[in-house]
């Protein structure tokens, strides 16, 4: 048994990585604001997550490179710092609203300082990526994200929630006010730096061509378990939050989502799981970023390395501007997810430029129906970063 989960390992990794503070927020508010109207976005988005990460699995496989690599060196310096950029500034963004939603979690639930609680969890954060290594973040990751959706599911059992909205929830549609929240929501789905991480973990992981069917079905696993895991959460928010129009303010409202299976324990539950959420997704967002600069640099990917602890550092203090600025952690949040999908579609138009390359891939180019699926796939990265746009003009001009 234990092998077997092994030998998906890449999956769960992906899945700890996507499952984390940033979607729960976006999938809570979704649901709170919106009930079940955005499960469409959410289905649309495991499907092209299933297309792209499988796409580039194939293409660092066949070009014997990473991402950040590969388009260094056959298409040009600009377009891989490009790639660094992107999720340098998408990443610690994103690190500033959850380790702050952490932080201010924690903080209530025991009321102790917001400042205080940051500080210990940035702390840990770093400690964990000072000592870890592949292995340990794949195990760490399938931990945390299991207690997260163990604590979901469990209250699906007691929420009610209805089959025809989650049906109804299918038929596309942005609702007023809505734009934000689904940009944040595909962008934490369907990130750019979610894409790139797959390019390293597959790499790490130590598999080639001769893996690339068992990849698909790893890629298709780690797919199929973002969008149950996600859906369930929406559809608990849905069921709770905006049944009772109780809007999310800060990270503590979200935990009204679990008060049908938990009580008055409920914020207690909750906490475990924004927790566990928090943990899994801030060390990957430092560990893609460290990776990808390190690529781009062509310096050592090893957690030993000097400049490897001296990034993870500023990323995991990137944790305490919240409580030192008064800034709203999940707002910051909902905001840096959008600000993610703002890059998707320059990514895929660079991997689609890569795939389609003989003197890149060799025989392993992208068939007609892959090009079409992967255009199909700009197409709505491309929509849900106009969305991103309009979303943070509203966040703004309110």
């Amino acid at each position: 048994m234990r092998s077997k989960l092994s030998s998906f390992g890449p999956a769960l990794f992906m899945l700890g990585a996507t499952i984390g503070t940033g979607s729960v927020s976006s999938l809570v508010i979704a649901g709170a604001d919106h009930g079940t109207a955005l499960l469409w976005a959410l289905a649309l988005s495991c499907v092209f997550f299933w297309v792209l990460v499988s796409a580039m699995s194939r293409l660092t496989f066949a070009s014997g490179d990473t991402f950040v690599a590969a388009v260094r060196r056959h298409i040009g310096k600009p377009a891989a710092f490009y790639i660094v950029i992107a999720i340098v500034i998408g990443q610690f963004s994103s690190n500033i609203g959850v380790l702050g939603i952490v932080s201010e979690a924690v903080a209530s639930w025991l009321g102790v300082s917001f400042l205080g609680s940051a500080l210990f969890w940035c702390s840990l954060v770093y400690a964990m990526i000072y000592f870890g290594s592949y292995a340990r973040f794949e195990t760490m990751l399938t931990l945390l994200v299991a207690l997260l959706a163990l604590s979901f599911f469990a209250e699906l059992f007691f929420v009610g929630a209805s089959p025809a909205a989650i049906l109804a929830g299918l038929t596309p549609s942005i609702p007023p006010g809505g734009a934000v929240v689904v940009a944040a929501m595909v962008g934490t789905t369907l990130a750019g730096s979610i894409v790139v991480m797959r390019s390293f973990v597959v790499a790490d992981k130590g598999w080639g061509l001769a893996e690339l069917k068992h990849e698909r079905r790893d890629a298709l696993v780690s797919a199929v378990l973002v969008f149950v895991v996600s859906g369930i959460v929406m559809t608990c928010a849905a069921a709770t939050l905006h049944a009772q129009g109780i809007r999310v303010e800060k990270a503590i409202d979200m935990a009204f989502t679990l008060e049908p299976l938990a009580g008055r324990f409920a914020a207690s539950l909750f906490v475990v799981g924004i927790v566990a959420a928090g943990v899994s997704s801030a060390f990957p967002n430092a560990l893609v970023s460290i990776w990808t600069i390190s690529d781009y640099f062509q310096l050592s990917r090893s957690p030993q390395a000097l400049h490897f602890r001296l990034i993870a550092a500023a990323y995991c203090a990137a944790g305490l501007i919240a409580p030192l600025t008064g800034g709203r952690p999940v707002f910051i949040q909902i905001a840096s997810l959008a600000v993610q999908a703002l890059f998707m579609p320059v990514l895929v138009i660079l991997m689609l430029i890569l795939l389609n390359r003989k003197d890149v891939v060799g025989e392993h180019t992208n068939s007609p129906a892959m090009n079409v699926m992967c255009g199909i796939a700009l197409v709505f990265t491309s929509f849900m970063a106009y969305q991103a746009v309009v979303g943070l003009y509203e966040m703004i001009e309110n």
